[in-house]
């Protein structure tokens, strides 16, 4: 959807969202996407609850952007402003439908991240809505054949005694004892684990995640820029990763939001354009739009696969077709996405 440029009125902001006929920010954000996705994809209705999660993922990005702005302003005045004039609504409402379908709320920590990459194409801003470690767990876990009743989610420092007690025959019930010896100073972190629990105690299942498995984790992100400032959360959130990755998904749940999010997760690295959150951003590092990491800028014999070759895997995995087709970006900047602690 390509935005005019005019006058702002008395009641518009500048780089506010553009006018309709509902009532609060909130609501006009909702009417755009339904129109957006409408227009793009086919009639949507939603549901008060989902409208209500539309009004939290509008005030999630609103002030993502306003943050962003100010930090870029800051460092270059003559960069294109990150606001919401600037924002592909097209791909937008496509995103957030499928993360509002799959219940994801972008006010709880750590279940999306709005993150601008410069789609030069357009001309204007593509969101990537990054879904953290709590919205997988979150969404996964409705999508199981046999949804859990909890996962206790643990990192195991080397002053703590963790001994677990895998099932076998003469034990039915698979569990684990754990004890924090030392609170106050309980020394590195060695290892984790994640305990699923089920109604019926037989099937608990525990899932152990080694320093050496962190290491792997840390090492094929290519880059260890949030690894090295935030070992800690960066650690949780592989066990979380690597638990909902083991959970049985129930086939007969599977709609085209799960798909949809899957399938982005699982490609976008393969697809890669190059461009510019500001002009004078062009050197420095990128972001890892799969995992959300730092890593050096590509070279021409990096073996990554061209945007063409990105664009044609969404293609043959029905993601995108005709004028609709928008190529997801990985953004050269020179610092920590948003500027701040990254949602995880």
């Amino acid at each position: 959807m390509v935005i005019p440029k005019k006058k702002n009125t008395p009641t518009e902001e500048k780089g506010s969202l553009p006018q309709t006929d509902q009532g609060t920010v909130s609501q006009r954000f909702t009417a755009i996407v339904i129109r957006e996705y409408s227009g793009s994809v086919g009639k949507l209705d939603m549901s008060p609850y989902q409208r209500r999660l539309a009004q939290h993922l509008f005030i999630k990005i609103d002030q993502s952007l306003k943050d962003l702005e100010k930090k870029r302003t800051e460092k270059d005045k003559e960069g294109m402003p990150i606001i919401w004039a600037n924002i592909n609504f097209e791909k937008l409402a496509i995103d957030a439908i499928h993360r509002i379908e799959l219940g994801l709320d972008a006010l709880i920590p750590n279940h999306i991240s709005p993150i601008p990459y410069f789609n030069k194409r357009l001309g204007k801003y593509d969101l990537d809505l990054r879904i953290g470690y709590s919205g997988k767990d979150y969404y996964r876990r409705q999508m199981a054949i046999d949804p859990p009743e909890n996962i206790i989610y643990e990192l195991v420092h080397k002053s703590d005694v963790f001994k677990p007690a895998k099932k076998s025959f003469k034990n039915p019930i698979e569990s684990y004892e754990f004890d924090i010896s030392n609170p106050f100073d309980r020394g590195e972190i060695v290892g984790g684990f994640a305990y699923v629990v089920y109604g019926d105690p037989k099937k608990n299942k525990l899932f152990i995640v080694t320093e050496a498995d962190f290491t792997k984790s840390k090492n094929s992100a290519q880059s260890k820029v949030f690894w090295d400032d935030y070992p800690e959360q960066m650690r949780f959130k592989t066990i979380v990763n690597r638990t909902m990755n083991r959970l049985q998904i129930d086939p007969e749940k599977v709609n085209a939001s799960f798909r949809f999010v899957e399938e982005q997760e699982d490609i976008a690295d393969a697809v890669i354009v190059q461009s510019d959150i500001q002009d004078k951003a062009n050197k420095g590092e990128i972001i890892d739009m799969a995992t959300g990491e730092i890593k050096p800028e590509a070279t021409p014999d990096s073996g990554l696969p061209s945007p063409e070759e990105g664009l044609a895997a969404l293609k043959a995995k029905g993601m995108v077709s005709g004028e609709n087709e928008t190529k997801s970006q990985v953004a050269k900047v020179e610092e920590k996405p948003n500027g701040r602690r990254p949602d995880f």
